[in-house]
């Protein structure tokens, strides 16, 4: 063996020196890896707390009977999320700081919400205490908005609807549904429809005591309990209605919903007929005059929100076989832009003394009084549309039974796509169908239509209907079907809480 010189002693040496050296240099830098690891992961956690806790509070907005009650329903549920998801002493941590959150209104658009939730806490240190640094302090800030709603219902009250407790249900699910929303700051409505529009209400921060409400935290009567079910299913005039509440209301900041319930097919359509009454006609106005004779039915000034000046013969056209339209023909609808509030009204029908027209022949037959369809009904929804029409001289036949059910159909679907296109206030259109009471269940694929909803039947199993090419660039509703009246609660319940998403 080669004897160890006292030069490979000392590069010995070097060596153990370097290696210590070394070790006080690599133990700080993977211990501060460690640390830092450690750091990221709870600042990650504790971001995730406070944005999970910022839409809670958010989605708190809606509880309580007003504002000041809502913020601290927002202030609450902040607080309890954040702790179920970064609770005391985890990873260790120390001193964790969560102040009241912040529910401020936007200051661009008034209609908007803010909620702030921060938090700060201390990240204990492991490795690097070697070097005194014994923990690190970090912090976190989520934000939420939450717009305000405004809803008009627009409910069937068809005959059809009184089989099977369609008509309670309908109403008991209508108030469970009010009672999901933010009184004093969020605004519901209702028209409701036969052969004939209802106006309930304008939408307002009131609804609950108006409308009438249940929920977790109790219920109350209102004007949904008044609601008595009869008469046909005039679809397109109601949506129109309705869609014009909120255009007058004039809350483009708001997330503007139409939440339509049918149980049955549209059958109604409201024209004006004044150019179309046949010479023949014993058709007679208000004073019992016939038309050709003179008679007069322009009664009152009337207008729509578009400044368009209606006036005129204002009647029905259910479908169905020719024999039973006129039994339902001659209501005279209006809007009066001077009352105040402004209103929506109707005159009776089947007597030559009212504003309404007298129709010859057993069963009445609104043909051998009118000539053809107009091209669109009072409230501009064309009658052309998607379902195929038939017309005589470029005219639309009165006398078809097919004309007069696809009219109703494309009123409904022009009305629908108004509320969407609007440019000054687009709406979304939520939907629910039901069936199992004694009317025709509604047509899939106009709910589809109208609602702009591209799913497949989502909600029934095996699934009713398939998917739908939609116009993605328009508001994107929902479309529920309820097989029978006991579904609706669980529709109506869903349709809410998808608004209230949307509203995020």
């Amino acid at each position: 063996m080669r004897p160890v010189t006292s030069s490979r002693k000392n590069q010995r040496g070097i060596t153990l020196i370097y290696g210590v050296a070394a070790l006080f240099v690599t133990i700080p830098m993977v211990g501060m890896a460690v640390d830092v690891g450690i750091l990221y992961n709870t600042k990650a956690q504790l971001q995730a707390a406070v944005d999970g806790a910022a839409l809670a509070a958010a989605r708190a907005l809606n509880l309580g009977s007003s504002t000041a009650s809502q913020v601290t329903s927002a202030q609450t549920n902040a607080t309890n999320w954040f702790y179920a998801n970064f609770p005391n002493g985890v990873w260790g941590t120390s001193g964790t700081v969560v102040p009241l959150a912040i529910v401020a209104d936007d200051a661009v658009n008034p209609r908007i919400r803010n909620v702030t939730v921060s938090a700060s806490t201390n990240v204990p240190t492991y490795f690097m205490r070697l070097l005194n640094f014994t923990n690190t302090s970090i912090s976190a800030i989520g934000n939420a908005a939450r717009r305000d709603v405004v809803v008009m219902l627009v409910l069937d009250r068809s005959g059809s609807m009184n089989s099977n407790n369609g008509c309670a249900n309908m109403k008991n699910a209508s108030k469970i549904f009010t009672g999901q929303f933010a009184a004093g700051r969020d605004q519901i409505g209702m028209v409701t429809f036969g052969e004939t529009v209802s106006m309930g209400t304008a939408p307002s921060t009131t609804f609950q005591s108006t409308l009438g409400y249940s929920n977790a935290s109790g219920s109350g009567a209102g004007l949904i309990d008044t609601i008595q079910c009869n008469g046909w299913t005039g679809t397109p005039g109601a949506m129109s209605i309705g869609y014009n509440e909120l255009y007058k209301k004039a809350l483009p900041g708001a997330l503007n919903i139409l939440m339509f319930m049918t149980d049955g097919l549209p059958n109604v359509v409201v024209g004006n007929y004044q150019a179309r009454i046949k010479p023949t006609s014993l058709c007679k106005d208000s004073n019992g005059v016939a038309m050709n004779a003179g008679g007069d039915m322009n009664l009152n000034p009337r207008a729509w929100y578009a400044s368009v000046a209606l006036g005129g013969l204002f009647g029905t056209i259910p479908s169905g076989p020719i024999g039973a339209i006129g039994q339902n023909f001659g209501v005279n609808y209006w809007y009066s832009a001077t009352n105040n509030p402004p209103s929506y009204g109707q005159g009776t029908t089947g007597s030559a003394n009212a504003p309404g027209c007298a129709f010859p022949g057993s069963p009445a037959n609104f043909a051998n009084d009118i000539a053809s369809l107009p091209e669109n009904d009072i409230f501009g929804n064309s009658l052309s549309g998607y379902k195929a029409i038939t017309r005589i001289s470029g005219q639309i036949q009165a006398n078809s039974p097919s004309n007069t059910d696809n009219v109703s159909f494309n009123t409904s679907d022009a009305a629908a796509t108004q509320a969407r296109t609007n440019g000054t206030l687009q709406a979304y259109v939520f939907g629910v169908g039901l069936g199992g009471t004694s009317g025709s269940p509604p047509d899939y694929r106009l709910m589809q239509r109208m609602t702009n909803d591209p799913n497949a039947d989502l909600y029934n199993s095996p699934a009713l209907y398939g998917a739908y090419v939609n116009i993605p660039t328009q508001p994107v509703g929902t479309f529920i079907y309820a097989s029978n009246p006991g579904q609706l609660n669980s529709a109506f319940l869903k349709i809410s809480s998808m608004i209230l998403r949307l509203s995020q």
